[in-house]
């Protein structure tokens, strides 16, 4: 159960952790699926790292493969529609009809055995990838789900939380909202303290010792009654904060473990020196179907209420074509 200090955890620091999160049942449908894809890709001769940079987005290809597994090919989609929905609508501005939750993007992220030295990942913010009034109108939230256990040797993630608001008169910690289910809210808390984020080193072994070292964060206090602000707002204009950079996070945690993760907050990765395959698999979720400021949709935008309907049309179409002899593979109804 997701609590109100988690959300407010992760509203604070930018990113949240939940170790076991998902079932292992779940987790090992999760797992079959990576690795028929990976199996595909290899068969292709295609190398994941080089030419894929460890990223492997949901394509047809996936579908094409899908047979291979041994549950039903789609076994995926209560688990991207249903399980992990019902975890970042926590983490989301409320959700309306006007913005429902959409699956924004879908990947799996594959390092390969012995590949340290080409598998790691740049300190990045998932909204530097978005265009800029998408960025600052719909709230993306990423959803990286460990599938194998991870940590330093085999290239887990380092998270650096959103810098700590302080009054620039008082020195004071500035106040979280007592809620952040306005959109507006929302984005101008991230966005504003994302801005006061310091150049990272190029060397990451500094923010790796540090974040060694570091105590685990703690859940914030509770509003205070003595805010004088609508719950809905900031206590403080961010003109008036100056910010104080905070350690590092080094996230090691079991499979099936979940770190959610704001399109705001900073991350990087190591690269993978064990002798195994590193796997994870990252939804992305966004507040209402994004859209860029000329009215361009922007990635998969699936409502996930939508689920229901899909399934449905999904297993008729599946039976319907059984029925009828006919060899099926792709499912891309899930990419509008």
């Amino acid at each position: 159960m997701i609590t109100e200090g988690m959300r407010r955890q992760f509203h604070r620091d930018g990113f949240l952790i939940i170790p076991n999160a998902l079932e292992m049942g779940d987790v090992e449908i999760l797992r079959r699926e990576a690795d028929c894809l990976i199996n595909y890709l290899i068969s292709e001769n295609i190398n994941i790292m080089t030419d894929y940079g460890g990223i492997i987005g949901i394509t047809i290809t996936i579908r094409e493969c899908a047979d291979q597994v041994p549950e039903a090919p789609d076994s995926v989609l209560h688990i991207l529609f249903e399980k992990v929905p019902a975890m970042v609508n926590n983490f989301l501005p409320e959700e309306s009809e006007d913005y429902p939750t959409c699956l924004f993007n879908e990947q799996y992220i594959v390092k390969t055995p012995d590949s340290a030295s080409i598998s790691s990942f740049a300190w990045h913010q998932d909204s530097q990838y978005m265009d800029t009034s998408a960025k600052e109108t719909f709230p993306v939230v990423s959803c990286w789900i460990a599938l194998d256990n991870v940590n330093l040797k085999n290239g887990t993630l380092l998270v650096e939380p959103f810098p700590r608001p302080k009054d620039a008169k008082s020195g004071g910690y500035v106040e979280l909202p007592a809620q952040f289910q306005e959109r507006e809210t929302y984005v101008q808390y991230h966005k504003s303290v994302a801005s006061h984020y310091e150049i990272p080193p190029a060397d990451k072994t500094a923010a790796i010792l540090m974040a060694q070292n570091r105590l685990p964060l703690q859940p914030p206090s509770p509003p205070s009654a003595a805010t004088n602000t609508a719950a809905g707002s900031l206590s403080k204009d961010p003109k008036e904060w100056v910010c104080e950079s905070q350690v590092p996070v080094l996230v090691e945690v079991p499979a099936g473990s979940i770190v959610f993760l704001s399109g705001w907050v900073r991350h990087c990765s190591m690269g993978n020196s064990s002798s195994k395959f590193r796997r994870a698999f990252m939804p992305q979720y966004s507040a209402g179907k994004v859209v860029t400021a000329t009215g361009g949709m922007v990635s998969l935008a699936v409502p996930c209420s939508e689920y229901d309907e899909r399934e449905r049309e999904r297993v008729d179409s599946r039976i319907r074509m059984q029925a009828e002899g006919l060899d099926f593979g792709d499912d891309v109804d899930m990419e509008d």
